[in-house]
């Protein structure tokens, strides 16, 4: 009897998982993971926030007493904070503990709207993102790119100390990585800004990576001639959104970040295109790749050329002409459906 038979059996019906039980996105990860390192530096350590208060009265007294010109007093709250003495990055006290800095720093934040922007970057960038590049590429790219634009703001305070040493803290090298890539992807695509969080324009992400470029650019000049910074790393912003230029330029092609973790499953990025079609048409292209895993790119290889054929058989001489061989790998295609 052919009923039997694992392919010949009534399909069972399938049942959607909760919600609950899907996988989250490396968007939604990334942005959890900094709204609860932020409640946790209002339980444990309020003084890691520019808008805490009040101050311990020694701190405030050992402030006071502080020679001019002093720090103000948030800054110096916050340099003796555990935040601030442990895990921000402090480009003008390079220590032991840079290694772990590099990574922490991108989950701290100064207060509620520092972690509102970022958090708003995260949401609407990463976002848009993730469907080009995938969940694990979108994940180490967050990191990645925090970590070049931690080193841009530590070769500037190096050579510019005055202007770009300090403590930093936020995801916003980060969020510019992520501006990076998607602008670099898709050039022509138009989104809707808030200049000033009033006027609506509407802009091609070209034209915001420069904006973008252009900013930070001039306020790292302004800081220079001026020899006074101020308490955003514009330096970090560039870094970040140099890598994802970069990542674009020489990774997207190569496999992404993925293939230099052995052990990790490989991620192919496929045009959104055909192979054919005009010089003009390929070269529109190769801005808009698609990410498709390793695994999958197998499987629909094996459908194509293995069970389309069967399938056919079947369709022109009847289930009763397929061989043993060609039974199994029926057996085997179900299985992975």
């Amino acid at each position: 009897m052919l009923d039997d038979r694992p392919y010949m059996r009534p399909e069972e019906p399938r049942f959607r998982s909760s919600p609950m039980q899907q996988p989250w996105t490396g968007w939604a990860i990334l942005l959890t993971i900094n709204v609860m390192v932020f409640l946790l530096q209002i339980i444990i350590d309020p003084n890691s926030l520019a808008s805490s208060s009040p101050e311990p009265a020694k701190l405030f007294e050992e402030w006071k007493n502080l020679p001019a010109p002093r720090p103000s007093l948030e800054m110096f709250k916050f340099d003796h904070s555990f935040v601030g003495q442990w895990l921000a990055l402090d480009s003008g006290q390079i220590s032991w503990l840079l290694l772990m800095q590099l990574f922490t720093y991108q989950f701290l934040h100064g207060g509620v709207w520092h972690l509102l922007m970022n958090g708003l970057g995260l949401f609407f960038i990463g976002r848009a993102l993730e469907s080009s590049i995938g969940r694990r590429e979108i994940i180490g790219l967050y990191l990645v790119s925090g970590v070049v634009g931690a080193l841009f703001q530590l070769g500037f305070a190096v050579v510019f100390p005055a202007q770009f040493a300090g403590p930093m803290v936020g995801a916003s090298a980060a969020v510019f990585g992520f501006m990076g890539v998607l602008a670099r992807l898709f050039p022509h695509r138009e989104v809707y800004l808030l200049l000033f969080f009033v006027l609506p324009i509407r802009l091609k992400l070209h034209w915001v990576f420069w904006g973008s470029f252009a900013i930070a650019l001039v306020s790292i000049l302004a800081a220079i001639r001026t020899e006074a910074g101020d308490s955003v790393a514009h330096a970090a912003h560039m870094g970040g959104l140099l890598y994802g230029a970069f990542y674009v330029a020489k990774l997207v092609r190569n496999g992404g970040l993925m293939r230099f973790l052995p052990g990790m499953p490989r991620v192919r990025f496929v045009s959104g295109g055909s192979a054919g079609g005009s010089v003009a048409t390929r070269r529109r292209n190769w801005r808009k790749p698609r990410v498709v895993d390793a695994a999958e790119v197998a499987e629909g290889d094996f459908m194509s050329r293995e069970v389309d054929p069967i399938l056919d058989k079947i369709s022109k001489q009847g289930i009763h002409s397929l061989t043993e061989r060609e039974r199994e790998i029926l057996d085997k295609a179900r299985s992975k459906m």
